[in-house]
């Protein structure tokens, strides 16, 4: 067994198995990877990672399971498969988190690939589960869905979400007002289809819960400076692969990574080693040596535009980012940025009263019914030596 102090849960216990999946190099590469990814460069108490992160997850996950073995719901073998699966729910980040993923989709490699990737083909897990005749089948049945505990590990109020917005509340300073995980924890339970239980007296504490959530997408997730050089920091690095090591871009050599060990260095820091190469690398050019010095200076895009609504957007992004190009802006100096940010949904929350399971919408006295279904961003960044005539252009 095996202590550890977390700053938000205080301590957190592991047993021998748990401790050797923490032990090993590629759950130890969570440490070199940023839990909010840019989000220092607006938040400099932001530096937690994502090894601190998976660590909460895990140990929330312990209280809800423990919660649910002594309810006779789940049996020890299950809460062990359980905390394993939350434990490990991380483990394929991809450096900078969200800043670097979205080049991968279109090669159909996620961070949920690249974590099943690993727990079937990392040598020295498959060790370790080995030795503890742990059933990876079982644990992977959690992340595709297939579990009725899936629920815990990924839905809309799962272990994973609870434990980032206290975490990143904290480390940013985004204050949320009283998100009390104890009291949720105890008044919710999960049903099939990623439902989500709750008793009545239950609600002010979800309330709190995605209050919270809408606060920190619209503060810290999806703020303008950080975002920006999220997208930045994406051009950046895709130019520098295509230069220099183009493979990363292959599912086949992802994939031998994986198996040879040498995803687990693949983290921050390997893409600021990259980023420094750059500069001294006489053979590149200097419009991207240039880009990389503005991003480690702190000289990146800014907005030109932008529009947040709770409904539907109402301006055409290429559009504008067309007049830009038409009036002389490069169009690789031009960053356009739109989503459709899920918050809730109310139809997945069953409400337990008097005896039995009700809709949201029966209960008109709670704050979940006015929440916002969605949030839509829409923005367009241009380099900083286009931004008054991009805003001129835009007025």
């Amino acid at each position: 067994m095996k202590k550890v102090f977390d700053e938000v849960h205080g301590y957190i216990t592991l047993n021998d198995l748990e401790t050797k999946i923490v032990d090993s190099p590629i759950f130890q590469r969570l440490r070199r990877i940023k839990q909010t990814s840019l989000a220092y460069l607006v938040y400099p108490g932001a530096m937690h990672t994502r090894f601190s992160h998976s660590l909460g997850s895990f140990h929330l996950s312990q209280k809800i399971g423990e919660k649910l073995r002594q309810n006779g719901i789940l049996t020890d073998e299950e809460l062990s498969v359980l905390r394993i699966s939350s434990l490990l729910h991380d483990i394929g980040q991809f450096p900078f988190s969200h800043a670097i993923e979205p080049l991968y989709l279109q090669y159909n490699i996620s961070n949920k690939v690249l974590r099943s990737e690993i727990i079937r083909n990392d040598a020295e897990l498959e060790e370790i589960f080995e030795e503890y005749s742990v059933n990876t089948d079982k644990i992977l049945e959690i992340y595709n869905g297939e579990n009725t505990f899936s629920s815990i590990i990924d839905s809309d109020v799962d272990v994973d979400r609870m434990d980032y917005l206290i975490r990143d509340s904290r480390h940013t300073g985004v204050q949320l007002g009283n998100l009390d995980l104890d009291r949720l924890i105890d008044t919710i339970s999960y049903g099939e289809d990623n439902n989500i239980l709750v008793l009545e007296k239950g609600l002010y504490s979800l309330e709190n819960f995605y209050i919270s959530r809408l606060h920190m997408y619209q503060a810290v997730y999806y703020h303008k400076t950080i975002l920006g050089y999220e997208l930045y920091l994406r051009n950046i690095y895709k130019q520098i692969v295509d230069i220099c090591c183009s493979e990363l871009f292959d599912e086949k050599y992802i994939k031998k990574s994986v198996n040879d060990g040498s995803i687990a260095y693949w983290d921050d820091e390997w893409i600021f080693s990259k980023l420094y190469e750059v500069l001294s690398d006489y053979n590149i050019s200097d419009n991207l040596k240039m880009q990389v010095k503005n991003f480690l200076n702190r000289n990146g895009p800014k907005v030109v535009f932008e529009e947040v609504s709770f409904d539907k957007l109402t301006t055409p992004l290429e559009e504008l980012v067309g007049k830009l190009e038409r009036y002389g802006i490069p169009r690789e100096a031009i960053f356009p940025f739109e989503e459709k940010i899920k918050i809730i949904d109310k139809n997945k929350i069953k409400v337990f009263s008097k005896g039995k399971y009700k809709m949201l919408k029966d209960f008109s006295n709670t704050l979940l019914n006015v929440v916002p279904e969605y949030i839509n961003i829409s923005r367009i960044y241009v380099d900083y030596k286009f931004v008054n005539r991009a805003r001129d252009l835009l007025s």
